[in-house]
């Protein structure tokens, strides 16, 4: 099935937006690993070594903010296949990138806060500064599940749009289990065995974003 080649450049973009997201998730999942950043984080830890989560999540909200023009590439080269789906998908991925910046908000405000909670002189302020930290994560933490459930709903409606069109049915497949794995996964916090799916479910979806921006991007 042909797409819309009035829209090269926007495929290009798209393309190159949902690869770099890709990366950068990759590169997300190994640096947790790699820094030794529990998760989920803890107001201590934010507080008493805070650079690390912040870099860590001001990554993540970069490589979020490109799910945007890869939305609209994935949007533009489907439309033909289920029109009203893909909008769908695209309105939960641009619902879910302004839940993801919140919270990754939350977690970056936390950076000046710690070095007044290092300087507090009492054992008092510094126990107001933790209470602190613990709301702003607790906040991240709410906003940011809400995002990942809307950001694999969109990516379950996605890879069930691939199933027809340019991208093939393998490549429909690997995008709908990721989805699937990744939402089932959210679903750790009540049943913690569950969030081993998220893991899984994350590197399978840096595989298909980079997979699918590189078909995308050839597209144009």
């Amino acid at each position: 099935m042909a797409v819309d080649q009035s829209w090269r450049g926007v495929y290009r973009a798209g393309g190159l937006s949902l690869l770099a997201g890709g990366v950068i998730l990759i590169t997300f999942l190994l640096s947790v690993f790699v820094f030794r950043v529990d998760l989920p984080l803890t107001p201590s830890s934010v507080l008493e070594e805070p650079m690390k989560p912040v870099l860590l999540y001001l990554a993540a909200a970069v490589g979020e903010l490109l799910l945007l023009p890869g939305a609209l590439g994935l949007y533009l080269s489907l439309k033909d296949v289920e029109k009203d789906r893909m909008l769908m998908a695209a309105a939960s991925w641009s619902v879910a990138v302004a839940l993801y910046l919140v919270s990754r908000g939350q977690i970056i405000s936390l950076l000046p806060v710690s070095g007044r909670y290092a300087a507090a002189s009492s054992e008092a302020l510094r126990a107001a500064y933790l209470v602190s930290a613990d709301r702003a994560l607790e906040v991240a933490n709410i906003y940011g599940n809400m995002a990942l459930m809307l950001h694999q709903i969109g990516a379950i409606l996605i890879g069930l749009t691939m199933m027809k069109g340019v991208y093939g049915r393998r490549t429909a497949r690997l995008v709908t289990v990721a989805g699937t794995m990744t939402f089932i996964g959210t679903f750790g916090i009540v049943l913690r065995p569950l969030s081993l799916l998220t893991l899984f479910g994350l590197m399978l979806t840096a595989v298909w974003q980079i997979l699918v921006g590189a078909q995308l991007y050839r597209l144009g």
